[in-house]
């Protein structure tokens, strides 16, 4: 019994001092010895992955994620080991080099895998191949309007990546493979992520924005069957919310360096960046301008062909050699009368047209905080002189627009004369402001429907039954000089259904002919998928 009670105590007293031993090397892993080990761990080789996903996550209206949706297998190669037959094997695969500073090492990635392929890789390259989310997709969503980040930093470079950095960035952040000191990945080890300044390994939730994915993917889709350079914006005429926003030619955000280094324009924002004479979607601002001074719609003018102001000569092309005749305002706005128009805006004056532009916000950068987006020109009192009444009454001369402007300029009319701003987050609320009485909005809207109707969009497909216009445009032809000679924008904007509207919708199309035709083509195919998905909320359109 003495010797049972004397193994016990031997036994607790060897248990405690291990326990002190371990408690002691646990003190110095923490308070001592965290500098060797991080030494340590720098002698290991660590292999930068560029292109993986170290951001927030940008998601669409419904929670769907916008970025880092998808998948991308990462194939490492040392460079001893590397050779043409290599590089052979992983484009066969559809990898593509990833640009890095990876010394020793080629690193390539793609968004599929063939296990045969793979197989040969790792047996007879020594490959290693890992998989991580990728933060941009092969063919990248709404491209534009996210833009891209540094590959050097991840910090955001353009579009939502730059406008939201602080919220999407976690400091510092990189993901890394870990080898050993002889160049041979760490089995188990995968990979490292590395931490913030603050010592927090955290991601972001990120940001919701208004967008709609499944609509900016069929938006992205009619533009580019196009063939031309497009801008299209789309948004909730309930709220001003960005529901679709993108122009063509595309980009890849995960080759960006190929454009920089391009004379394109493929990483300008058309939608916001681009600056555009109106042509007749003016003709919104100078009607509002009319019926708020109280011109009545019943006013008629004689269109002869052709305008003399001052010494210019403005032809009006929808109306021929021998003009309209008498036409009063409702049918000169659907079939786009220069001639009435001009005559209209010289009763009411130049200062009257550009108040009007100004209260619809236009010269005016409308994306609060968007870090690509000019603000377009109004005339001034100078370039308004003289013979300058008859371009500003068109849409033509000195003034500038951008396509995102537009829009917000037809949400106007769609909201019943209330302008509710233009955002891009779901919790954003903008104050809403009266801009023109509900009467003059709702003629306007009535004019716009004569388009459909009877005007210069009367041969798209926009009427239901009864030939009822499913949609109220206005659309617009701006000319330009190109290569020295005279060429031609196309616009079309308006908002569906023409009663109680969902969709505000603007097109511009680039050398696009007159708006009716290559830009209200594209309008078009937009509504027809609104009403084929069932994405309008009415029965009646559905």
């Amino acid at each position: 019994m003495e010797s049972m009670t004397k193994n016990l105590k031997k036994t607790a007293i060897i248990g405690i001092v291990l326990m002190a031993l371990l408690i002691c090397r646990l003190a110095y892993i923490q308070l001592v010895g965290g500098t060797e080990l991080a030494e340590a761990t720098r002698a290991q080789s660590l292999i930068s992955l560029e292109g993986s996903n170290t951001r927030g996550i940008i998601y669409d209206r419904t929670g769907s994620a916008l970025v880092a949706d998808k998948k991308q297998y990462v194939y490492i190669i040392k460079e001893e080991n590397f050779d043409y037959q290599t590089a052979k094997l992983l484009k066969e695969t559809g990898a593509r080099e990833v640009s890095s500073d990876n010394e020793g090492y080629y690193v390539y990635s793609s968004e599929s895998y063939d296990k045969n392929m793979g197989k040969k890789l790792i047996e007879k390259y020594h490959a290693y191949i890992l998989q991580a989310s990728a933060r941009y997709g092969e063919d990248q969503t709404a491209a534009h309007l996210i833009g891209y980040v540094n590959q050097r930093d991840s910090s955001g470079a353009s579009g939502l990546e730059l406008m939201f950095d602080e919220e999407l960035s976690v400091l510092n952040r990189n993901i890394y493979a870990v080898a050993d000191v002889k160049g041979n990945i760490l089995p188990g080890r995968g990979l490292l992520i590395t931490e913030d300044s603050t010592g927090d390994s955290y991601v972001k939730e990120g940001i919701n924005t208004t967008v709609g994915k499944e609509l900016q993917g069929a938006v992205e889709e009619i533009i580019e069957e196009e063939g031309k350079d497009c801008a299209v914006v789309v948004l909730d005429s309930r709220s001003g919310g960005i529901m679709a926003m993108a122009c063509t030619p595309a980009f890849d955000p995960n080759d960006v360096s190929s454009y920089l280094e391009a004379d394109g324009d493929q990483l300008i924002n058309k939608a916001t960046q681009g600056e555009y004479a109106p042509g007749s979607v003016f003709k919104i601002i100078v009607a509002a301008a009319a019926l708020e001074k109280g011109v009545d719609e019943s006013k008629t003018y004689t269109c002869t062909g052709e305008t003399q102001v001052g010494g210019l000569s403005i032809g009006c092309e929808t109306g021929g050699e021998e003009g309209h005749g008498s036409i009063d305002f409702e049918t000169a706005f659907a079939d786009s009368c220069n001639s009435f128009f001009i005559q209209l805006g010289q009763e009411i004056g130049s200062d009257a047209i550009i108040h009007m532009a100004e209260k619809f916000h236009l010269g005016e950068k409308t994306l609060k905080g968007y870090p690509q987006e000019k603000a377009g020109h109004l005339m001034t009192k100078a370039e308004r002189q003289g013979a300058a009444i008859g371009n500003l009454s068109i849409g033509q001369g000195e003034t500038l627009v951008t396509p995102i402007q537009i829009a917000r300029m037809t949400n106007i009319i769609a909201a019943g004369g209330i302008d509710r701003g233009v955002h891009i987050l779901m919790e954003d609320e903008v104050a809403e402001e009266q801009v023109i009485s509900g009467n003059t909005a709702k003629t306007i809207g009535s004019m716009m429907e004569g388009t459909v109707k009877m005007g210069t969009a009367r041969t798209l497909e926009l009427t239901g039954q009864d030939d009822m216009p499913e949609a109220a445009v206005k659309t617009g032809t701006a000319e330009y000089v190109q290569d020295g000679e005279m060429a031609t924008h196309g616009w079309i904007t308006g908002y569906t259904p023409s009663e109680e509207p969902e969709y505000t919708i603007t097109v511009f199309m680039e050398d696009g002919s007159s708006g009716g035709n290559g830009a209200g083509g594209v309008f078009e195919k937009i509504v027809a998928y609104l009403k084929e998905s069932g994405s309008y909320s009415k029965p009646t359109l559905a």
